[in-house]
């Protein structure tokens, strides 16, 4: 699996999409991270174990506590490749805007 697979299956789930909005604002305890899901530790530790797979964030255990953190730039391929797709897109819907208004002028005279 390359990392831009890697990265669009991790974050393919609304919950684990949560996760990543929340971690944009700094590291949070997976205890912090089950309440905001509302759902059980184990639950947000199988969502923690496929972004850590997608290689979107790294935990940290200091005695009991276990801490969760983005990965610094993890998103950039998934980022560069959606926005390189995009302007594929948007250049084919550009140019077919273009034909359908060429051919509406040429049927008005």
């Amino acid at each position: 699996m390359d990392i831009v697979d890697a990265a669009a299956g991790a974050i393919a789930s609304e919950p684990r999409r949560r996760v990543v909005e929340r971690l944009a604002d700094g590291p949070a305890t997976v205890s912090a991270l089950a309440e905001l899901l509302q759902v059980s530790v184990p639950a947000v530790m199988r969502h923690l174990d496929r972004l850590e797979e997608g290689g979107l964030v790294r935990r940290t255990k200091s005695g009991r506590v276990v801490t969760v953190e983005l990965v610094p730039g993890s998103l950039d391929p998934l980022v560069t490749w959606a926005m390189q797709h995009r302007l594929f897109w948007g250049n084919q819907l550009d140019r077919m805007v273009d034909h359908l208004t060429a051919e509406t002028d040429g049927s008005d005279s």
